[in-house]
């Protein structure tokens, strides 16, 4: 038992370091060239998920790219992320209420602005 109790306080160690690690990274310029790449990424899943009618894959990657995308500091930071954030957000409700098409329009609107963003950071 005493074993046990050790590997979980030890992985719930490793997943506190890998946590702080990716809001470390994203404050070096290079951290936030990866952090975008990612949020990115992780839009476009949840755009090709939502197409595909996979609602709650969709629904966590929709949630996922909110995380990532509050990691992205400086310049990519401007009107155009937080109108994806927020696109995004709206995105998750209308999958949550099964209104698949407006979810797909607004993940479009998010993919679109971070295909700029992520160009805009490189």
């Amino acid at each position: 038992m005493k074993i046990q109790n050790a590997l979980s306080k030890f992985a719930a160690l490793l997943v506190a370091g890998s946590l702080s690690f990716g809001a470390f990274a994203a404050e070096s310029p290079e951290g936030v060239r990866q952090v975008t790449a990612e949020a990115l990424k992780v839009a476009q899943e949840a755009l090709s998920q939502a197409k595909a009618g996979e609602k709650d894959a969709a629904l966590a990657s929709a949630k996922l790219y909110r995380q990532k995308a509050k990691e992205i500091t400086g310049g990519g930071a401007g009107p155009s992320l937080s109108k994806a954030m927020t696109a995004a957000k709206e995105a998750a409700s209308d999958l949550e209420a099964g209104n698949n098409d407006a979810a797909i329009e607004k993940l479009t609107d998010v993919v679109n602005r971070m295909t700029v963003i992520n160009k805009e950071t490189k």
